[in-house]
């Protein structure tokens, strides 16, 4: 089977979230690359560049982001406020019906620890016939944690979204099953993590998170699943559940 085309969907990287939790804005923490420190958005960004068309960022429907807004990626809004990561959906998947694209890569600014290859597994599944195909993690004591903001978008799913959205849903998930065209459910693949890989899969909301985050990433593991593209670059960029984009 073929790989993955990286040409024909849009990369998202959500970044509209309260960061509550975190009492700062996390898309603006520092990381640590073998090239000096970058924004987490930033970081996320060049991930999404090895997979996407180009990237764009979602800023939510909150005050103005100037430390993300004055950049060089395009950056837009949610059309509907505070709906939720799924409003953050619906527009991004709008985004990339306007582009002509096949659809949306997402991932969130707060998920330091996905690299390009945790993106190209979600692509994988759409182009196996998935609609939306997203990581799952262990959760002790319980089901699978969904992480859809890891996640890879066809825009058919972009009626259910916004019919979801009609229904009072909030989260992304809620486009499971609705119909797209032709009446047929949406299918939605959730990929579950490995215990070697749900290390990764996980969200940045608290200054503990952050720490922990920052500690695993100086290992060499790490270190090495990160891709040497992300490692090598400044801070700039090229242009054409959880909280809200947490």
């Amino acid at each position: 089977m073929r790989p993955p085309t990286r040409g024909r969907y849009l990369g998202v990287v959500f970044a509209g979230g309260g960061s509550t939790r975190m009492g700062e804005d996390k898309a603006l923490l520092p990381w640590p690359t073998r090239d000096g420190e970058q924004p987490l958005f930033v970081r996320a960004a060049r991930v999404l560049e090895e997979v996407s068309a180009f990237v764009e960022i979602s800023v939510g429907n909150g005050d103005p982001r100037p430390g993300i807004e004055q950049r060089d990626w395009t950056t837009f809004r949610d059309e509907f406020d505070h709906a939720g990561p799924l409003a953050g959906l619906s527009a991004a998947l709008d985004r990339a019906r306007s582009h002509d694209l096949d659809g949306v890569l997402a991932l969130a600014c707060d998920m330091p620890l996905v690299d390009a290859e945790d993106l190209r597994t979600l692509l994988t599944e759409l182009q196996n016939g998935a609609d939306a195909a997203i990581w799952t993690v262990p959760r002790q004591g319980g089901s699978p944690q969904d992480q859809p903001l890891v996640g890879a978008y066809s825009v058919v799913c972009a009626a259910a979204a916004r019919d979801a959205l009609a229904s009072g849903a909030r989260r992304m998930v809620a486009i499971e099953a609705l119909p797209v065209a032709g009446g047929r459910p949406l299918r939605l693949v959730r990929v579950p993590a490995s215990e070697n890989s749900s290390h990764r899969l996980v969200n940045v909301n608290t200054p503990s998170d952050y720490d922990s985050a920052l500690v695993e990433a100086s290992s060499a593991r790490a270190l090495d699943r990160t891709p040497a593209r992300v490692q090598g670059v400044d801070a700039g960029g090229t242009s054409p559940e959880t909280g809200h984009h947490s």
